[in-house]
């Protein structure tokens, strides 16, 4: 699946590389949902970090996909 944002496809949250995902994981905008569901049911970009629910939906979108 492609990012909606960027283009890229689309991983499993827990296939992140590790540094990026602690990061992502870390972030106290992106806590809304544990770590564990979010290693379970997201996708995301590497590349833009864009997240995004099981079900489809955003979950947290990168800034500077707003800012344009």
């Amino acid at each position: 699946m492609d990012c909606p944002n960027c283009g890229d496809d689309l991983v499993p949250f827990a296939e992140l590389p590790d540094d990026l995902r602690e990061r992502l994981e870390a972030d106290p905008d992106r806590g809304r949902q544990s770590v564990a569901h979010r290693r379970r049911k997201h996708t995301a970009c590497p590349d833009c970090t864009l997240e995004i629910h099981g079900c489809g939906q955003p979950y947290a979108v990168p800034t500077d996909a707003v800012s344009q």
